[in-house]
């Protein structure tokens, strides 16, 4: 239907609107006019045995494709359960689920009709049943004070004694849309000896604040949250001793318990007047297990050499993997412009990537244990920094280096090496014309430096070295460019997501890899190699040497030995 068509419908069902009131006695003070946001609209008044309703019916840019809705006119009450909040929309039997050329706007008025007519004046619960089920995120939507208690945790409410008060430690995480939204969840319960902290807890973030929990004694029943002064009488079920307490602080979180159900309300005072604000308790849905081999990954650790863009994204999808333990490696702090193309955001900038991308981690998934040093491994301290990390790769399972430097990936190779672990590196070439995936794995494949020089030799096959570009920013002079191409978020993530495959392939038994190869170049655009984008070109190496005889945990030279071999008198 073109928009002229469009035009027309809206202007022949507005004449049948003014139609309908003329012939009803239920309909009256029909006006068309614009509702806040420019859209056509259509106040009217709809009247029942007992009350006026002044409603107003709304039509949506998209009408007639989606229907129009109808809406209080004070958009402070609420009029029926099957509403979308105070002053939403209602739910009527006409919605874009089920909206069709042959309805019109008078039967969605005639729906509302129905809707009101079975809702008593004053109740807000109506008898007609809901046409969809109500899912949680639409529930929620309606209130922006959230109580958020897993079952475990309410199992560790429930066993406190009857009649007496916890003291509790709850985190409270604002967020600001639409609307201001906060969401509380218990940290803590109790103190000293009898701490508790529950396994489905707070996870991190949030301002962390003091409460207490009150269980009362026996099942008594917690008013109808509904109810017009249910605030006031969730603060009466309180003791005279926990409220005068209570009293004597400007703001407390009071988490109620009958042993079957909990209330979180907040008491604060403002002057002199006490102010209590109420909030929704749920339940999150139970958490199910999406990743194909999650548990396998669990125990793995890995060691990350770089946080910046390519390392970020590596770091954050491999704990979405489930990946349980990391160690982070990095030096540089966060600039402005690396939000481009780094996982961290603003609130990181000016701090260390290694610390900030700990954060981050542990915001994706609570259960990671990560550390963080802000080791460098091309700086004068160099030295001193092999020994540790020697020790850092001894411990892991797995080496990822995302720096794209040479003499980092040097030193991660022969400390590899020498350890005898796996490697994996990757390459984004400049432009964002493709790059390289590659692992190094003991016993399979050659010692890292051994593979990168199978690859580069491969490469000198090909008649032209890879665009490595700019050191570190992936940047390319074209001809005819005032400015350098740089490899896109998009570019840098595409490369990313393939070097997190081919780790995890290296965690992983022979039988469930993905990757068959050790070795790929993939092109994201045409350019070197690539004739097309998503070319790949995989790469065999021609033998599993370099890692000689050693252990795995082989400190390496001994200097005592080498010493002894010269003759020289080294004790004290």
């Amino acid at each position: 239907m073109s928009l002229a068509q469009n035009e027309e419908r809206l202007v022949r069902e507005c004449e049948e609107l003014s139609a309908l009131e003329g012939l009803s006695d239920w309909l009256q003070d029909g006006s068309f006019g614009q509702d806040r946001n420019g859209l056509v609209c259509w106040s009217f008044t709809l009247l029942t045995k007992d009350r006026r309703v002044p409603l107003r019916m709304v039509f949506p840019v998209l009408f007639p494709d989606l229907p129009p809705f109808v809406v209080p006119a004070d958009d402070t009450i609420t009029l029926s359960q099957h509403q979308y909040g105070a002053g939403g929309e209602l739910c009527l039997q006409y919605r874009s689920d089920n909206w069709h050329p042959d309805c019109n706007s008078t039967d969605v008025v005639r729906s509302a009709k129905a809707l009101i007519e079975a809702t008593p004046a004053n109740d807000a619960v109506s008898d007609v049943e809901s046409a969809h089920p109500t899912d949680l995120p639409t529930v929620l939507a309606a209130y922006p004070l959230r109580f958020m208690l897993p079952p475990k945790t309410a199992d560790l409410l429930r066993v406190r004694l009857a009649g007496r008060a916890t003291e509790l430690r709850l985190t409270v995480e604002h967020r600001l849309g639409t609307m201001e939204t906060q969401v509380a969840r218990v940290a803590s319960i109790g103190h000293d000896q009898g701490l508790r902290v529950p396994a489905d807890g707070p996870g991190v973030g949030g301002k962390w604040v003091r409460g207490v929990l009150y269980r009362l004694p026996g099942i008594q029943k917690i008013p109808d949250l509904t109810a017009h002064d249910a605030e006031e009488q969730l603060f009466f079920l309180l003791p005279y001793w926990l409220r005068a307490w209570i009293n004597k602080h400007e703001s407390t979180l009071v988490v109620l318990s009958n042993g079957r159900q909990e209330v979180l309300f907040r008491v604060w005072y403002a002057d002199n007047d006490r102010k209590i604000d109420l909030f929704l308790t749920f339940a999150p849905p139970q958490a199910k297990e999406r990743r194909i081999h999650g548990l396998t990954f669990r125990k793995s650790s890995v060691c990350i050499i770089g946080a910046g863009s390519l390392g970020s994204k590596v770091a954050a999808s491999l704990a979405r993997e489930g990946v349980g333990q990391f160690m982070l490696l990095d030096n540089d702090v966060l600039w402005t412009d690396n939000l481009v193309r780094n996982e961290l955001d603003e609130l990181d900038v000016g701090h260390h990537k290694a610390m900030s991308l700990q954060h981050r981690l542990l915001r994706i998934n609570p259960n990671v244990l990560v550390s963080a040093l802000g080791m460098s491994l091309t700086s004068q301290s160099t030295v001193q920094n092999i020994s540790k990390l020697g020790e850092i790769v001894s411990s892991c399972d797995l080496v990822i280096d995302t720096t794209a430097d040479s003499s980092v990936f040097r030193m991660a190779a022969a400390i590899c090496t020498q350890k005898r672990k796996p490697l994996v590196w990757a390459r984004v070439y400049a432009g964002g014309i493709g790059g390289l995936v590659a692992r190094s794995v003991p016993n399979e494949d050659p010692a890292p430096m051994i593979a990168a020089s199978q690859l580069q030799a491969w490469c000198d096959a090909k008649g032209e070295a890879p665009p490595e570009g700019e050191q570190r920013n992936y940047g390319l002079h074209e001809e005819g460019q005032e400015q350098p191409l740089f490899a896109s978020d998009g570019d840098v993530g595409a490369i990313g997501s393939r070097l997190v495959r081919h780790a995890l392939d290296v965690l992983s038994p022979p039988e469930m890899r993905i990757h068959p190869e050790p070795a790929y170049f993939v092109g994201l655009r045409k350019g070197w190699i690539f004739e097309h984008p998503f070319d790949t070109h995989p790469v065999v190496y021609s033998s599993n040497a370099g890692w000689g005889d050693g252990e795995a945990g082989d400190n390496g030279l001994s200097s005592e030995k080498v010493l002894d071999q010269l003759g020289v008198n080294y004790g004290p």
